[in-house]
């Protein structure tokens, strides 16, 4: 069996989320090199180098990621990947894929492009499902006083509708803050934009498995976020914990995975904890940062078990020694 792995920022360097991507291609290669009956390639930007692998091969990528598939991609019978849903970065790299009747171990393009925006999500998720309340607008039409119309309180938060990274959200209590912000986001090139309501709370996710099928909940993961003035950031987790509401939150997750047909693979939806209330916020439809940590400290392995879940419909029962914790800053590459 010959199976394809990359990691998008890994390859183009994508410096915002390298910490993270380099370390979860490190973990899929740990666990993927100890299985002999692969044959296993993978894709890198010269730069890097992964050490200690016996028995993967190492390409280095100096041309266009999708032009380099576009050409090699249908000598492989299974390709696992990471890459952000960004400008639908995921969605184009798993159609290349399709088209090149290459297996993709992880979402199909239908479900990578529904979660490469974060309202369209929203829409496809069930009424059912407590939901932040959103508004989508265009970047141009930022005002602060048609926004003072849709919500009660004098704060919100603000997003990128297509970005994964955590770089650009903000919490925004005044007009000037909105109108710095606003020029932040036509200096980055952003079109469209959310607008929620602020809800002051707990910050969890759930990872978990499937493919289409069976759903496996693995675990619940602390969100670590770095609030700086109006600026909020991703920067760490810690998995897995013993959350009180961990049942509820594993039912809900289960939920919103029938509502979005195509998710397959590793997949991390966040919420926010206000109250015993869980407000749905988006669906990561790829590996996350949790992966990192679960990976080292799991009893079995855990790239393995997604890969029998996809391909073989086997559902392994796993378990992991302890908590562990990652963080963005100390990220080792």
């Amino acid at each position: 069996m010959k199976i394809l792995i990359f990691e998008y920022s890994s390859v183009c360097l994508e410096t915002n989320l390298l910490s993270e991507g380099f370390n979860m291609l490190k973990g899929l290669l740990n666990d993927l090199d100890s299985l002999s009956y692969f044959n296993i390639d993978y894709l890198i930007n010269e730069s890097l180098e992964i050490t200690h692998l016996n028995h993967s091969n190492p390409i280095y990528i100096k041309q266009n990621l999708c032009k380099w598939l576009e050409d090699n991609c249908n000598k492989y019978d299974y390709c696992m990947f990471i890459a952000p849903e960004d400008n639908h970065i995921q969605y184009h790299i798993t159609k290349i894929l399709e088209d090149n009747e290459v297996n993709v171990i992880g979402c199909d393009s239908s479900s990578s492009y529904v979660c490469s925006s974060k309202f369209l999500t929203y829409k496809k998720v069930s009424s059912d499902i407590l939901k932040i309340k959103t508004r989508k607008m265009n970047v141009k039409n930022l005002n602060h006083n048609n926004i003072k119309k849709i919500f009660k309180k004098k704060d919100y938060i603000i997003k990128p509708d297509d970005k994964t990274s955590s770089d650009l959200i903000y919490h925004v209590k005044n007009e000037e803050q909105l109108n710095r912000i606003k020029k932040e986001y036509v200096k980055n090139n952003i079109a469209n934009c959310l607008l929620q309501e602020y809800i002051d709370g707990t910050p969890v996710s759930v990872s978990l498995i499937c493919n289409g099928d069976e759903i496996c909940c693995l675990s619940t993961n602390s969100q670590i976020i770095q609030s700086t003035n109006e600026k909020i950031e991703y920067i760490g987790c810690e998995t897995p914990i013993n959350h009180p509401m961990e049942k509820e939150l594993f039912e809900i997750s289960g939920q919103i995975i029938k509502d979005i047909p195509g998710l397959k693979g590793f997949i991390g939806i966040d919420y926010i904890i206000r109250k015993n209330k869980i407000y749905f916020v988006e669906i990561n439809s790829r590996i996350t940062t949790p992966y990192i940590v679960l990976q080292e400290k799991c009893n079995e392995n855990l790239t393995k078990t997604i890969i029998d879940l996809v391909i073989n419909n086997k559902k392994n029962k796993l378990t992991f020694k302890e908590k562990g914790r990652f963080m963005k800053l100390e990220g080792k590459i």
